[in-house]
């Protein structure tokens, strides 16, 4: 039976599609001579002061499960990234979206959600898409390297970052962004000195990188600044396996950003994948029995 819309819903699209052009600050930084772990630390360290003002201008409370959600969802953005340098993009996009499977099994067993036919058909319809969008063309010789533990692990630390976010009591959209941030950073660096990139590069020159390309971290700043917050203000508001879902609209906002900027063909592949994710998406918020919140002080 179809539903009446969440506001937040609209507002977690929007941010999804504008997380199809994540590859454009990345390339930013990476034009600036950066690479691995220092991009995701530079991405998340350009939007803190956007996260520390409005903390300033509009403080709130935030309880330690929200604070361990937002950890978990900053270590997700940053593995991501980190995975989509150090592996093959379109393997790394196939493992992270495992993520709407991941919320979906944490509704199932923490949540007291039902197994449905619904929740079959949402999740092939998703994994379809992006297969179609990738055309197939996925090697999985070498599989199990670094980056394809990163990207498996980013959409496992996503869902679980999201579910406790989700089963936590409300808190400020500008509180929780600015712990995400701490925390993408804290893991980038963490990272960086786990796989050598810290032994190998040293510290960067973050003086002489934000002399000469000053606009990479403006536009991280309210780019970053802007998506995160609506994003983890939606995930307050929305059932695990809904934000999951509505995520890989990035995808979409991916194929679309590529076409319009980098002059990139959208062809059939690309049709049909989206008509799939789409179908993926309004199968889960239409029709799809959702979970209630029901919030913890915890």
């Amino acid at each position: 039976m179809l539903r009446q819309i969440n506001p937040a819903i609209w507002v977690v699209m929007f941010c999804a599609a504008m997380w199809g052009f994540w590859w454009y600050p990345v390339a930013l930084f990476e034009s600036a001579g950066l690479e691995g772990p220092w991009i995701g630390f530079a991405m998340n360290v350009a939007a803190m002061p956007v996260a520390l003002i409005w903390c300033l201008v509009r403080p709130g409370a935030v309880s330690s499960r929200a604070v361990l959600g937002c950890l978990f969802v900053g270590l997700a953005v940053t593995l991501y990234a980190v995975a989509a340098s150090y592996t093959d993009f379109i393997r790394a996009v196939l493992l992270f979206y495992l993520a709407p499977a991941w919320s979906t099994l944490i509704e199932i067993f923490f949540f007291g959600r039902r197994w449905s036919l619904q929740s079959i058909f949402a999740i092939a319809f998703s994994l379809g898409g992006v297969l179609l969008i990738s055309r197939g063309e996925i090697s999985f010789d070498g599989l199990g390297a670094l980056g394809d533990w990163m990207a498996l692990g980013s959409g496992l630390a996503w869902s679980i970052g999201i579910a406790l976010a989700f089963s936590s009591r409300q808190a400020t959209a500008n509180r929780v962004m600015l712990i995400t941030v701490l925390g993408g950073a804290l893991s980038a660096f963490l990272i960086a000195l786990a796989d050598g990139t810290f032994a190998s590069t040293g510290w960067p020159d973050w003086p002489g990188i934000a002399t000469t390309t000053p606009w990479a971290f403006v536009f991280s700043a309210i780019y970053v600044g802007i998506i995160l917050a609506g994003t983890m203000w939606g995930a307050f508001q929305l059932p695990p396996a809904v934000m999951s879902y509505l995520l890989s609209i990035e995808i979409l906002g991916g194929v679309l950003s590529s076409a319009l900027i980098l002059g990139e063909v959208v062809g059939l592949y690309e049709t049909s994948g989206a008509i799939l994710i789409i179908s993926a998406v309004l199968i889960e918020v239409m029709w799809t029995p959702r979970i209630a919140k029901t919030g913890s002080s915890a």
